[in-house]
């Protein structure tokens, strides 16, 4: 299994410093729960990354969450130099929010790459919505599979590779 090499660790450590000024309160699946509403309602507001920093502290606090981040999953993440990095971190948020919501939903602490991915197009979308120059080509990528019917085997695929 493949784990985060420096550089893409820089997405999550950017909300370790939130998460650790919150460590001394476990987070709870009601606050997860809302934190993912508020994530997917407007993911670029300040509120939207507090709520990004909220799952990723309950994902790692809690027993009941299995993630396994790589570049395979998360191909989009770069280092902290690159001009769209607060693009790219949102993305991975996404793709915590979709992975997280889906496990809370089945109640099985599997990794769900499928699930992070969609929330990734998702959230992509609003994104471009509100810059249609903000264009991800890894990104870019996953939606033409999305598109051609190719993206739940591809994400059967990675899954299998870690």
């Amino acid at each position: 299994m493949k784990y985060l090499s420096a550089l893409f660790l820089f997405g999550t450590l950017s909300l370790a410093g939130i998460v650790m000024a919150h460590a001394d309160k476990p987070v709870t699946k009601a606050a997860v729960l809302n934190a993912i509403a508020v994530f997917q309602k407007d993911p670029s507001s300040k509120e939207g990354f507090a709520a990004g920093a909220t799952i990723l502290a309950f994902a790692k606090s809690s027993g009941t969450i299995h993630l396994s981040l790589s570049k395979a999953v998360a191909p989009w993440v770069k280092g902290p130099d690159e001009s769209d990095a607060d693009t790219r971190e949102i993305l991975l948020n996404a793709y915590l929010v979709g992975n997280v919501q889906s496990q809370l939903k089945s109640g099985h602490p599997q990794d769900d790459v499928y699930a992070g991915w969609e929330q990734v197009l998702n959230t992509y979308a609003q994104l471009l919505r509100i810059n249609s120059a903000a264009k991800i080509a890894e990104v870019e990528v996953l939606k033409k599979k999305e598109a051609d019917g190719e993206l739940q085997s591809y994400a059967n695929e990675v899954a299998g590779q870690r």
